[in-house]
């Protein structure tokens, strides 16, 4: 019921503003007038958000806008002193019909999905693909019904297509995938790097109370991990279980190595490993909100010394700083067979040590606070192969970029 009431929302939704569709579709562009949203309206992260903020204090000649259906992120944001407008409110829908550029990080429900009518599209995605992404997932990505391409007859602009948009790569091998996967030339991808990257080589937000907090840990010479699973079908399969039996006996040891581990379970999942931990007490384990990093993990990265994780693409972004990775591929066979392929094998891409249980993850934890230079070599290998730069100028890169695509 609930999914069908969703439906028959969006629906509504579509009807109601198909008239300022095409009414976006003939309206005059501004060019220096840039809409920016991610995660489907709903948060304020991502390569959308490092972009954003490098236009907002570098290029005032630029109006940056960022559109969201979330109370809690429209907040945050007009705390910071950024424009930011709800995606249907007057503003917001002014700005989207008068807007020449529409940047996202996931899809076109980022920003207002109705309203990008001649709209130039810049898809910076969320992530070097180990797994198989858009059109190239035959598990998981929704090939286009019948119903769905009769729809998009009334509706335009629900047709998943992006051969008019601008697209980002980290390296000519993430240029190949990403072109296959979108169903793009090779020249619409252009090599930048990641803007959210560019955090690698910035302090991180000292404002933060969770900053503060794990210097605090780092004074007393204590060791950060951080487990940043993927998620299993956009959150339709509980990963609690990866945690919850383990988590007594992972802070028991956690004390004897001296390490602090945060726990920051993909945003599909964050909620239900909050519910489910709520009443308990940890002396080495933190369990990562959003609030806590005001929803992205971007702001900590650099302070944490080990990275744990399964088949998440933070991975990637993480050998910009050559620390150690401990991988935790508790379920591989199932997940590839039920969940994503890869575009690799995945032994080949992993620099790192893997463990088939938390037992295992403790050794290799203790091996990485010990000999952190170990998977040195092969860090740097895979690092060269995903990405081309190893600065902190991927958004000058893009905002470049985007000049030139928005000229053409």
């Amino acid at each position: 019921m609930n999914s069908f009431i969703r439906k028959l929302k969006r629906l509504l939704t579509y009807i109601t503003m198909l008239p300022l569709y095409w009414l976006s579709c003939i309206i005059p562009k501004d060019k220096n007038l840039w809409v920016f949203g991610a995660w489907f309206g709903k948060r304020y992260a991502d390569n959308s958000k490092y972009l954003f903020e490098y236009i907002s204090k570098n290029h005032p000649e630029i109006k940056a806008i960022w559109l969201t259906r979330n109370e809690e992120v429209y907040k945050l944001m007009k705390r910071k002193g950024y424009r930011v407008y709800k995606t249907y409110s007057l503003k917001g829908i002014l700005y989207s019909l008068r807007a020449k550029v529409g940047i996202i990080s996931t899809s076109l429900e980022d920003i207002n999905l109705c309203l990008t009518g001649n709209m130039q599209i810049v898809q910076l995605w969320h992530g070097i693909p180990l797994k198989k992404i858009m059109f190239d997932d035959k598990i998981t990505f929704k090939q286009p019904t019948i119903f769905r391409k009769l729809l998009s007859l009334f509706f335009p602009f629900i047709k998943k297509s992006y051969s008019d948009a601008l697209l980002i790569a980290t390296s000519e091998e993430v240029q190949r995938k990403i072109s296959s996967a979108f169903k793009v030339p090779l020249e619409h991808v252009k090599i930048t790097g990641y803007p959210r990257n560019d955090s690698f080589f910035q302090d991180p937000a000292e404002e933060l109370e969770l900053v503060k907090k794990l210097r605090q840990f780092k004074s007393q010479g204590k060791k950060l991990a951080i487990y940043m699973p993927t998620h299993r079908r956009e959150g339709e399969i509980d990963i609690s279980k990866f945690l919850l039996s383990s988590l007594d006996f992972i802070d028991i040891n956690l004390q004897k190595l001296n390490c602090v581990l945060l726990i920051k379970l993909h945003y599909y999942h964050a909620r239900e490993i909050l519910l489910l931990t709520k009443n308990k007490k940890f002396s080495n384990i933190l369990i990562i909100s959003d609030a806590l990093i005001e929803q992205d993990v971007y702001n900590i990265l650099r302070l944490i010394d080990i990275l744990i994780t399964d088949y998440s693409s933070i991975y990637f972004d993480f050998l910009l700083l050559n620390k150690p990775i401990i991988f935790a591929p508790f379920d591989l066979e199932n997940y590839l067979r039920k969940d994503r392929e890869f575009y690799y094998k995945y032994e080949e891409v992993t620099p790192g040590p893997k463990a088939k249980n938390w037992k295992e993850v403790l050794i290799h934890l203790k091996e990485a606070i010990e000999e952190p230079e170990k998977y040195k070599k092969e860090r740097e290998k895979i690092r060269d192969i995903f990405h081309k730069y190893k600065d902190g100028n991927s958004s000058r890169r893009v905002f470049n970029a985007i000049k030139e695509f928005i000229k053409n």
